[in-house]
């Protein structure tokens, strides 16, 4: 028995170790209860969005959210994780859809005042996409979303194309020359499977981590929409309800 233990009275260890264990149990019995009621929630529906860089992710999510009526979930996502982390989202965006080194995050931290890094940007991804996927009625882009949210409460979709036709569409809607588009794909893609190996071990190409897969080199945007919405009421069909005349708290508030 340590000294510090032999000057303390036995009636206050034994105090100090039952309101330890009283706040203990108070904890457990929270989290116990939060689980209670994330299970009794039904969760969904949702459609997660997979892309190449310059296959139309952004387009389709855009027009499934019209379409559907639903929340479109893309920058909302770094928003809510700068809120909840108490950072600013110019840090955020360093880990969307990135990974850092332990040096460069370190460095940045340091310079900065800031923390976060490669894990609890994880924790809190999967918090906030856990939320959403409560929430449901949502259309999200990216962040591997299909890797985190039940796969039977949502529609899965990857969207892909040849490299001359992503290099073509980011030409048109960038405004850039040839060879910086293709720079943006080669740049995009490779973060995105460094992104997904290092934080879910998978592949962004295996095609089982989808419900559907989609080339969009040969059809129009608001063909893939169309097709995405009919795969959705077909595999979703008893989850799909009426979005909200007005919209709730936000579950990313």
């Amino acid at each position: 028995m340590s000294k510090i233990l032999r000057d303390i009275p036995v009636e206050k260890q034994i105090s100090r170790s039952m309101r330890f264990w009283e706040a203990r149990r108070a904890e457990w019995q929270r989290d116990l209860t939060e689980q209670q009621q994330m299970a009794q929630k039904p969760g969904g529906p949702y459609i997660s969005i997979s892309r190449e860089a310059g296959s139309g992710g952004v387009e389709v999510s855009q027009l499934l959210a019209r379409k559907l009526g639903w929340q479109l979930y893309d920058r909302e996502i770094v928003e809510a994780i700068a809120r909840r982390a108490k950072v600013r989202e110019e840090l955020v965006d360093r880990f969307d859809e990135y990974v850092r080194s332990e040096l460069d995050t370190w460095v940045y931290n340091v310079l900065t005042g800031q923390l976060l890094n490669n894990t609890e940007y994880l924790s809190l991804l999967t918090n906030v996409l856990v939320s959403i996927g409560q929430y449901g009625n949502a259309i999200i882009l990216g962040r591997g979303a299909n890797f985190v949210l039940p796969p039977d409460l949502g529609l899965r979709v990857r969207l892909v194309a040849p490299v001359p036709a992503r290099q073509q569409y980011i030409m048109r809607t960038r405004g850039c020359d040839a060879k910086a588009a293709l720079e943006e794909i080669a740049e995009r893609d490779a973060e995105r499977h460094k992104f997904q190996q290092h934080h879910f071990r998978s592949k962004l190409e295996d095609p089982c981590a989808y419900d559907v897969v989609i080339n969009t080199a040969h059809i129009t945007m608001e063909a893939a929409a169309d097709s995405i919405i009919r795969l959705a009421e077909t595999k979703l069909g008893r989850l799909l309800r009426p979005a909200p005349a007005e919209t709730a708290a936000s579950p990313v508030g």
